[in-house]
């Protein structure tokens, strides 16, 4: 569909595409644009949650992991706690940026 502004000048409106014989009408760039940034800000937003969640965990000790035989036990690493609630807080201030975008 198109919009005749004079004899020489046509602006395009909506645009068309035929896939198997059927005429769809194809969705406008900024909705297209729109979809796929919320979906990338969705997956990235879940990513953040994640590692904050999982580096909760650091540090604990697993019940489970406590009782098996001391050749499958695993050394355990030094934990910098500095650094751990640094890391947390950068995670933390980026996962709001990433939730104030997505609003």
């Amino acid at each position: 569909m198109q919009k005749r502004d004079g004899p020489e000048k046509v602006t395009p409106m909506l645009t068309y595409y035929v896939l198997d014989g059927s005429i769809y009408q194809a969705p406008q760039l900024c909705n297209v644009f729109a979809a796929r940034v919320g979906r990338a800000l969705y997956h990235i937003s879940k990513a953040f949650t994640t590692a904050a969640s999982k580096l909760e965990k650091i540090g604990f000790v697993d019940v489970e992991n406590e009782n098996t035989a001391p050749e499958s036990k695993v050394t355990k690493e030094t934990i910098d706690f500095k650094e751990l609630k640094r890391l947390d807080h950068i995670l933390a201030s980026m996962q709001r940026k990433v939730t104030q975008i997505s609003e």
